[in-house]
This record gives C-alpha cells, structure tokens and sequence, in this order.
C-alpha cells in the first residue's frame, strides 16, 4: 500500500508527539507508524515500510532511526497514555504476556519457551503487557519483555522472573488508572502478585486450577474433588438471565483457599450433565458470581490486543536484531494500536472510521481512504499538465 512521506491521518492527536522528535525524525516516526497501518501482512518491516513510500528516501534512514535513536522513548509512551486516557476510574486493568514467534538465532533476547495454547516449544520473544477498558476506551499501558535465565545472561542484564515484570507493571500501571478489578488468568495468580493488590486494597478475580486447594470441614480439599461432589441443584442457570453463551450454569460460595486466604469461589459449567468445570476465584467475598464472571470475561480484550496487533499491525514482523530496537518497534504498534483503537475520540479520524470498531476493517478503511486521496491527486496533477 503506498502513501506519501507527509500522511496524517490522526491530525491532532498526532502532532503533540512532535516534539520528541527533530524534523527528520518527526517524517521518520510518521512513516513508520503510517506504515504499520497501511502495510499489508508481511509488509510491516523497515524495508516494506520505506519502499512503500512514494517520496520517502533508502531504507537506511529509517533503519538508523530504530536502531540508532537519540529520542525519548519513554517521554513518547507518557505522551501516549497522557492523551489517550480520559476516564482513569472505574473500568478492569488486565496483565498476560505474549510470544511473538521468531526464526532468527541471533536476534537479542530469543529463546525457546513452551506455547501453552499449542503446548508447543517456540523460539520466540515473551512480553508480558497490562491493558486497561474503561467504558469504550481500550488501551494498552505497559510491556517488558522477559527473558530466561540463559538469555539474561548473554545481555548482561538483571534477571527477573515473569512474576516480578508483573509486578513493575501492574505498579507502573496503577499511577496511571483507578480500576474496579485486576483480572489475570491462572497461571499469575501468585503470591507476589496477589499480595501487591491485597495491599494497595483492590479487587482481583482470577481463572484459579483444578488443583487449588480449599477448606471443608477442616480438611484441604482439591477444587476439582469438591466440585465433583456438588449436587446439579446447587448450580443456577444463567445463559438466559445475562448474555453468557459458553457457561449457561453457575455455582457460587465463599471459602478459604490455601495461600490465598478467602475468597469467592465461582465454578461454571457448560452444561447441567457436564464433568469438567471452569473455577474463578476473587479476593472481594462482597461481589456475587455473575460480577465475578463480568469481571473475568473483560480480561478477552487483552486477548484481542494481542491477536489484533500480531494480525493487522505487524507486532511480530520486525528484523532488528537490537533489542532496542525491538523495544521501540513495540512502543510504536502500542501507539498505533491506541490512536486506532480509540478513533471515537478523534474527530478527523472518525470522519474516516464512522461506526467501524475491529482493528482490521479499520486497517482496510483506511487504505481504501488512502488510496482515493492518491487517485485524486494523481487526477489533479494530470490535469493540470495537460492543460
């Protein structure tokens, strides 16, 4: 898809981070972020991106613009979240991570971790990232990359284990916003991480395993054992009082979870007759199930970041082997993503995007409004040459 090295398409809301950048690096950031919308799948490189532009110069320049910046990024990711978040109050943060599947060996900070969807190992990049919905706002906050042990170790820098990047991220992400609850699945529900929310006194709801271990009658009992031996009476259907289409039957209490504390137990089922059961747990005994479940199901919206952001904004398609580099790369399909995501707050993008919500037709749009500003162009200029 190409464009031209001067394309704004957010207007405004573009302009206030020009003054992270000189007037070489302001067309540089323009055209790579324009790039990242505009590309098609496997175009959203440093070398797609620079042959798409019509009057852009060598891929160089824009090679040393990631991989040799004397910019802020940090000022550009408070820039982002300073004019991007209106409602600070209210709304769900969620954290998970995500692997951004890589071929390169030699690329800083790969290694092989296992895919828990596919139960595969991949080399791959891990980020771990917080996002926040408030309302019709959808924005991510922050991300850290982690690494392994190994891996730590050839970038000479600090280790940290994931649980600890999530920690920094959910503190860094709490100067930010107020939210209703923190939502994670089972895999975050750890000690550290629950401690940190307990003690800044707000809710979290989890996914929690089978294997958690609760009290009943002064014996630790595993989940999956006391769900088994719940009768079909004590479950309420719910499919039909909210619009729930996967569980339609819902079993709630409150108990104490070994290494928890209390908690309010939720476990759902598919159907009546079902022998397998989802458990989500939360630290506010005061919510009843069906908040809980509200809560929880919020978390899907970083799912769908994620997705969004590997399928349409190229998260996954760069070739730098800095890290830095790899790090900038993300900190731009952040902002991409954030200015898309949010166009109902734009006026001159929302002309463009009237009533168009996914992040893909977003994209297509957009390359379709591109391309008819080219058409016209190109039409007026003919005509004037020939008179």
């Amino acid at each position: 898809m190409f464009f031209t090295k001067d394309i704004n398409l957010f207007g405004k809301r573009l302009d206030v981070f020009r003054t992270c950048f000189s007037k070489p690096q302001w067309t540089h950031f323009k055209i790579y972020l324009h790039g990242l919308l505009l590309g098609e799948k496997g175009e959203k490189n440093i070398e797609d991106i620079a042959s798409n532009v019509l009057d852009g110069k060598h891929q160089s320049s824009l090679n040393r613009f990631l991989t040799r910046r004397k910019w802020d990024i940090r000022k550009l990711n408070v820039l982002r979240l300073k004019e991007n978040i209106e409602n600070r109050k209210g709304g769900v943060l969620a954290l998970d991570d995500m692997l951004i599947e890589k071929s390169g060996k030699h690329i800083d900070g790969v290694g092989y971790l296992k895919d828990h969807c596919t139960g595969d190992t991949v080399l791959c990049h891990d980020i771990v990232s917080t996002f926040y919905r408030n309302g019709m706002q959808r924005i991510p906050l922050y991300f850290q990359p982690y690494f392994k042990k190994d891996v730590v170790d050839q970038l000479d820098i600090w280790f940290k284990t994931k649980i600890q990047i999530a920690v920094d991220l959910l503190r860094l992400s709490l100067a930010w916003v107020e939210p209703e609850a923190i939502v994670f699945d089972s895999w975050y529900m750890a000690k550290e991480i629950l401690d940190f929310i307990n003690s800044r006194g707000l809710t979290w709801v989890s996914k929690t395993k089978s294997n958690r271990l609760i009290l009943v009658d002064e014996k630790w009992v595993s989940l999956k054992l006391y769900a088994k031996h719940l009768s079909k009476k004590s479950f309420t259907r719910i499919d039909k009082m909210v619009d729930e289409k996967r569980y339609k039957w819902i079993f709630e209490t409150t108990v104490t979870m070994k290494n928890v504390g209390q908690v309010k137990l939720v476990i759902l089922r598919v159907r009546k007759n079902s022998k397998s059961f989802s458990f989500l747990a939360s630290n506010n005994a005061k919510l009843d199930g069906l908040q809980v479940l509200t809560y929880y199901k919020k978390r899907w919206d970083i799912e769908v970041f994620h997705r969004d952001c590997k399928q349409h904004l190229g998260i996954g398609e760069y070739q730098a082997r800095k890290l830095d580099a790899v790090v900038i790369h993300l900190h731009l399909v952040f902002l991409a993503y954030t200015l898309l995501k949010n166009a109902w707050s734009n006026p001159s993008l929302q002309k463009v995007l009237s009533g168009i919500k996914a992040i893909g037709s977003a994209c297509k749009k957009l390359k379709r409004w591109v391309f008819d500003q080219l058409s016209k162009q190109l039409k007026v200029q003919l005509s004037i040459k020939n008179g």
